[in-house]
């Protein structure tokens, strides 16, 4: 693949499953911290999901690489793809798996450490006033 469609990808990726909290999600299991450069092994449905973060001035520098668990004959049959996203200190951002959870990244104020939140998406629906 050539360096600009990979561009591409990567671009439509971080658009598409980078989502700031724009649709409702209420926390599933217990938040998990993550020290820089040790690494992050999450289960998520049919999915699994490993990464780290470096940190990088005054953010979080996240790697994630997320692909479907291996079957039985243990070799994944599709191609994981990998997520990068610089977090502001004080900041969170969301990833999608696609299977109704989400994975809420939230760096540090000192950018001194990362926690992530495995997460139920929910139905959003806006406040009505009467």
């Amino acid at each position: 693949m050539s360096a600009m469609k990979m561009g591409a990808v990567v671009a439509a990726m971080l658009a598409g499953v980078a989502v700031f909290g724009i649709h409702g999600a209420v926390a599933d299991e217990g938040q998990k911290m993550i020290k820089p450069l040790h690494g992050i092994s999450l289960h998520v449905g049919s999915k699994h999901a490993v990464g780290y973060f470096v940190p990088a001035g005054a953010s979080c520098e996240l790697t994630l690489v997320v692909g479907e668990e291996p079957g039985e004959e243990l070799v994944a049959l599709t191609t994981p793809t990998r997520f990068r996203a610089s977090v502001k200190a004080g900041q969170h951002v969301r990833f999608d798996t696609g299977e109704g959870k989400e994975l809420a990244f939230y760096c540090a104020q000192s950018a001194s450490a990362m926690s992530v939140d495995t997460m139920q998406q929910t139905a959003y629906s806006p406040a009505t006033t009467r």
